[in-house]
């Protein structure tokens, strides 16, 4: 089966949960024996091809990479088209073109798109069959990363931004939610992250076909950890704050849970990849919290905290951090709304709580109870071992193409 697989950039280093899942679906799926073919931009920190808007690269999974430029377009130009910003971004810089002259010179059984903000390749799409005449094939796949229409709007309702900033989140959000309609309108497979999320496109589209993929992990696992006195009393949070939807979670966890936290003596650490200029903001504002920022590996940070925090209060989709932590043996405290996906009951499991003062309650009573979080990590181990493997999702998706592609070629 010969696949062509559109996203946004060449997703190595896997240093955002977005990349990791892209990075990790791509390479389950061309373990499966198919031909596959990738387009995106090149990535900006560490390029493999050679900088131009055409350039090209096999990877050790012998998947053909087609790369445009490392650098994205102004967001600018996107105010004066249908398109969300991401996605006139996306379109510039040699993805358009490649795409356009694959689906012309090639032949394909599959197109994968991978994110929302490809949906701008619809476009192309709708004009080859409109000069062909054939429908049908090849079968269309929507890998969505998170409900963006849900998603954005929430963004653009809770951003504490100027007027005009505002009001362009809003403009975008709506842009962003019927690009994301018409891929759910005109694909043949849609694919979520959450069973949550598959029913939610299903109340607005109960014809489509869905298939839930909930990431893999393939990290380092830590099964034999222990809690012990000597462990920091100190909670993490890692991640990667570069998006705005993200920075205003952490703002507003911050502004809800740093001071109960140092008022008991529990230290809170931030780790992960962000905008420096955020980074140095927040550390004026709450200058008790330890804001790490980005670093080479996370390992030694989680195992040096006796609890992980999964505190969104919005965005939706599946938290890969979570797996992070449960594979390193570090017990989860969270939000009800933010942990899904997983195969966890509270209490047991884990903590969880509806609001951000009740977790931090919960949080502080747990912190010196090594039983009890040495048996939280135990059991959520051993449920989670063998619950999220990427070769499981690869086939999962590989055997739902196959599927499509015979009611394509049977009608």
């Amino acid at each position: 089966m010969k696949c062509l697989w559109l996203t946004r950039k060449y997703p190595r280093p896997t240093n955002s949960g977005e990349l990791i899942y892209s990075n990790g679906l791509i390479r389950a799926f061309a373990r499966t024996g198919v031909d596959l073919t990738v387009l995106a931009h090149d990535n900006d920190e560490a390029p493999v091809g050679d900088g131009s808007e055409a350039s090209s690269y096999r990877d050790e999974d012998r998947v053909e990479w087609r790369l445009g430029s490392p650098q994205l377009g102004s967001r600018l130009g996107s105010l004066f088209t249908a398109y969300p910003a991401d996605s006139w971004r996306l379109k510039q810089g040699g993805p358009e073109k490649a795409f356009v002259e694959a689906i012309a010179r090639e032949s394909w059984d599959a197109i994968i798109i991978d994110h929302a903000a490809l949906g701008w390749a619809l476009g192309p799409i709708r004009e080859r069959r409109k000069a062909t005449g054939i429908a049908g094939d090849p079968v269309l796949v929507y890998i969505s990363h998170n409900h963006e229409a849900k998603v954005r709007r929430e963004v653009a309702r809770n951003s504490s931004a100027g007027l005009p900033r505002r009001l362009a989140l809003r403009l975008d959000a709506e842009k962003y939610a019927r690009q994301e309609e018409a891929l759910c309108r005109e694909v043949d497979l849609v694919t979520a992250i959450t069973p949550a999320e598959v029913e939610a496109y299903r109340d607005q589209f109960p014809r489509q076909r869905y298939l839930c993929l909930t990431p893999g992990y393939e990290g380092p696992f830590h099964a034999d950890r222990i809690i012990t006195a000597a462990t920091p009393r100190r909670v993490v949070m890692s991640g990667s704050f570069e998006w705005i939807a993200k920075r205003i979670n952490l703002e507003r966890f911050l502004e809800q849970a740093a001071a109960p936290l140092a008022d008991a003596g529990v230290g809170l650490q931030i780790v992960g990849k962000t905008d420096e200029d955020f980074r140095r903001a927040m550390i004026g504002r709450f200058p008790g919290v330890d804001f790490v920022g980005r670093v080479p590996e996370m390992t030694p940070y989680l195992l040096e905290a006796r609890l992980g925090l999964i505190v969104e209060e919005f965005g939706g989709g599946f938290k890969l951090k979570t797996l992070e932590y449960l594979f390193h043996g570090l017990p989860l405290a969270g939000l009800v709304q933010a942990v899904e996906g997983l195969p966890l009951q509270s209490p047991g499991h884990l903590i969880l709580e509806r609001d951000v003062p009740a977790l931090m309650r919960s949080v502080i009573d747990a912190i010196d109870d090594l039983d009890r979080l040495n048996a939280m990590r135990a059991g959520a181990f051993a449920l989670c071992r063998e619950a999220f493997r990427w070769e499981d999702r690869g086939r999962m998706l590989h055997e739902a193409l196959l599927e499509r592609r015979g009611v394509a070629l049977a009608g």
